[in-house]
């Protein structure tokens, strides 16, 4: 145990932190009052103040596409596709000359599925504001499956369609190719890694894992889970 120890600092220290991929969901001027909903919020107001502070430590924020490059770095990553992402966030990251990245789950575009998580509301963005967003060079915009499902749960064959019909349904409407990936709720296995790879997608996140540290480049890419205190 000691030994184990002893060799995680040992690999810290010659391996520090390169970047991480920030995960986040919902930008809300009022976050709800359910934990498990309020847990998926922050408000522009500390956003803004978390990104000020990093860029006062010396980080760059850059887009998913450059990756990887030299640190420090962040990436701004959203996911499920709210449409205060494009209300609250997209101005914001604008005005700040953040780039960010919005993973969609394509059954929410124009509230075609209810978010479960969120009963009676609907939050999805609408196909215009997607398309808005698909014109904006701060933006990238990557796929989220078509109806949010724990992937580890499903068939190979039901993976595929989550994960190849979000992604065709994305480049029909914004026209290039989507390029990026975000497994729901984290969950994956091998099959999800061998889709994703035979779709060629050139990155797939998780939820978790903290920072990446120079020498790593793993797939797919940890997450660190941005909460608001």
């Amino acid at each position: 145990m000691i030994i184990n120890r002893i060799g995680r600092k040992i690999y810290k220290l010659t391996h520090p932190v390169e970047g991480e991929i920030w995960m986040l969901h919902r930008v809300a001027e009022v976050r709800s009052e359910a934990k498990e909903q309020c847990e998926l919020e922050v408000t522009p107001q500390w956003l803004e103040a978390e990104i000020n502070t990093y860029k006062q430590k010396g980080y760059r924020f850059v887009s998913l596409d450059t990756l990887p490059c030299r640190g420090p770095w962040v990436v701004v990553t959203f996911d499920d596709g709210y449409r205060d992402n494009y209300t609250l966030a997209y101005p914001l990251l604008k005005r700040l000359g953040v780039p960010f990245t919005i993973y969609v789950t394509t059954a929410l575009i124009d509230n075609q599925m209810e978010a479960w998580w969120y009963p009676g509301q609907a939050l999805g963005m609408s196909l215009g504001e997607l398309k808005a967003l698909a014109t904006e060079p701060l933006c990238t915009l990557g796929a989220h499956t078509v109806d949010h499902p724990k992937l580890d749960t499903l068939t190979r064959e039901q993976q595929r369609a989550e994960i190849e019909g979000s992604k065709r349904m994305l480049e029909e409407i914004i026209g290039r190719e989507v390029k990026h990936f975000s497994f729901p709720h984290g969950a994956h296995n091998q099959d999800t890694l061998d889709i994703c790879n035979e779709l060629k997608f050139s990155t797939t996140v998780k939820s978790w894992g903290g920072p990446l540290r120079r020498g790593e480049w793993p797939n797919p890419l940890p997450r660190i889970d941005k909460q608001q205190p």
